[in-house]
């Protein structure tokens, strides 16, 4: 994929990884569209970075159709779809009083709204020469984690989908890309206290995506990821344990 005088939407672009994928790809000279739920972070990262902001949520599909239309209105195509916006809860599903709160929203936030945004996106992406999404999911969706109940199968959930989208797209010209970081050094993993996992620094984690964009790279095992994935094959039980010690605070 070339990744100059691109269209690109990046949703949860205010920080964390969005922010630095949009940092990136301004500088290579895209015009970069963030979206997201708070407009404060999205006003103070297209300052720092010179992209487009649009404040929506996107799981509420009124907001999905008006940030489309938007781009629809302002450039007439979209050449990468980004879908970057998630949380990540540690809790116990039995104890936390807040659970069934954050069991919605993780849902809601990391698995249903990619795809619903995708699938409303498609029109869009259709009038691009070369059009691609990419899903940013993560390791963990080869292993459940216990600490997080919820977070490991959303992006189980994903991995799955960004397989079949790719089969079912690819006859109409667009390219399904899923980026699986490890623990990357955000603030939503600020939680996770382990030994086992190498933190990967935000910038480096996105040079090796764009890498893997540009190689036309549809599946990125990135840093510590492809060990958990051979690992969930040949000694699924271990990887699970050693999940299992993972603490948060």
């Amino acid at each position: 994929m070339d990744l100059t005088s691109k269209i690109i939407l990046v949703t949860g672009g205010g920080s964390g990884i969005g922010l630095e994928l949009t940092r990136q790809l301004v500088a290579l000279g895209n015009t970069v569209i963030v979206c997201g739920r708070d407009a404060g972070k999205l006003a103070e990262a297209a300052r720092l970075t010179g992209a487009q902001a649009i404040a929506g949520d996107v799981t509420v599909a009124e907001d999905q159709e008006r940030i489309l239309s938007d781009v629809q209105a302002q450039h007439g195509r979209l050449d990468l779809l980004i879908n970057n916006a998630g949380v990540f809860f540690a809790y116990h599903f039995r104890n936390d009083p807040d659970a069934l709160q954050k069991i919605e929203n993780e849902i809601a936030i990391n698995a249903a709204a990619p795809l619903t945004l995708t699938r409303r996106a498609l029109p869009l992406l259709e009038k691009s020469a070369q059009p691609g999404v990419l899903f940013i999911g993560s390791g963990i969706a080869f292993v459940a984690s216990p600490g997080t109940p919820v977070y490991s199968g959303t992006k189980a959930l994903i991995h799955h989908c960004a397989q079949t989208l790719r089969h079912q797209l690819q006859p109409h010209g667009i390219t399904v890309f899923e980026a699986l970081p490890p623990v990357v050094d955000t603030d939503m993993a600020k939680v996770l206290k382990s030994g086992n996992f190498k933190k990967m620094k935000p910038a480096d984690l996105v040079r090796d995506i764009l890498e893997g964009l540009r190689r036309n790279q549809t599946e990125m095992l990135l840093g510590q990821s492809s060990q958990i994935k051979w690992m969930s094959r040949i000694a699924p039980a271990f990887l699970f344990r050693q999940f299992a010690k993972t603490e948060f605070h």
